[in-house]
């Protein structure tokens, strides 16, 4: 597998290529640090999830047209918005994504990074014209087997032996809703080792191997661990900032916190 970067006026794209496709790795250098991703094969280019604010929409728009491909469809599971861009393109989701668009977790995310970040993030959701049902699809050449959950889904892309979650991030907090959401993360994030998976992507951070994989279950061992050693949330957040001194993501631990000791 080989590897570059091309950086761009305010992101970088990290291109990763397995023969037959490619992978094209957008990180925005946001202020949630989001990634999207473009695969690319002979003919034709697919789209997984879009950045989600407006200053990195034009040079994302910019990229993926100088590919000079087809492009097949939009992929999406948890960021469906940014669609003053490629109006016209395919969109895929799941009944569980498009649910949360309208009620859910997505559409309070949506609504909550309106009003806190004003005019800058772009909260126009994308138009979903196909409803993602089957476990194993093929959009222009690309296969996707998808795992459905509630609110998103998770998707192998068995041609390059690549999964893709919401997060992950080896160095970064993550929202973790408990000790039940923590084990859940853990059995989840075995089975890729098990399946043994070149790259795992994540809306948050740069592709990670599956040595990432490892520190990040320890770092879920270790949540468990402090929950339990700790009397209340303040001393919890504390524990957890001096264990992981140079983790980014203190909003999520602040979530994080809030789910293992829920306020009265």
């Amino acid at each position: 597998m080989e590897t570059k970067r091309i950086d761009l006026k305010k992101g970088f794209i990290e291109v990763y290529d397995f023969g037959e496709i490619k992978l094209h790795s957008y990180q925005t250098n946001d202020l949630m640090y989001d990634e999207s991703y473009i695969l690319e094969n002979k003919d034709n280019v697919l789209l997984v999830e879009f950045p989600a604010f407006y200053d990195n929409l034009g040079e994302f728009e910019e990229y993926v047209k100088g590919l000079n491909k087809n492009i097949v469809g939009k992929v999406f599971s948890d960021h469906p918005n940014g669609a003053t861009i490629f109006k016209d393109v395919k969109g895929y989701a799941s009944k569980g994504t498009i649910k949360s668009m309208k009620e859910g977790t997505i559409n309070g995310l949506v609504t909550g990074f309106e009003t806190a970040f004003g005019g800058t993030f772009a909260k126009e959701y994308h138009e979903i014209t196909d409803v993602l049902e089957d476990n194993k699809v093929n959009i222009g050449g690309f296969e996707l087997n998808i795992t459905y959950h509630d609110e998103n889904i998770e998707i192998e892309f068995p041609q390059i032996g690549c999964v893709y979650t919401h997060m992950l991030g080896h160095d970064c907090h993550s929202i973790v809703a408990g000790e039940d959401h923590a084990n859940a993360i853990i059995e989840q994030l075995k089975s890729y080792k098990e399946k043994g998976y070149n790259l795992v992507l994540s809306s948050h951070y740069t592709p990670e191997t599956l040595k990432d994989v490892d520190t990040k279950i320890a770092y879920l061992e270790n949540l468990k661990i402090l929950e339990k050693d700790s009397i209340d949330i303040n001393d919890f957040k504390k524990k957890v900032k001096e264990k992981y001194l140079e983790y980014s993501g203190l909003n999520y631990l602040d979530m994080t916190a809030g789910f293992f000791f829920p306020q009265n």
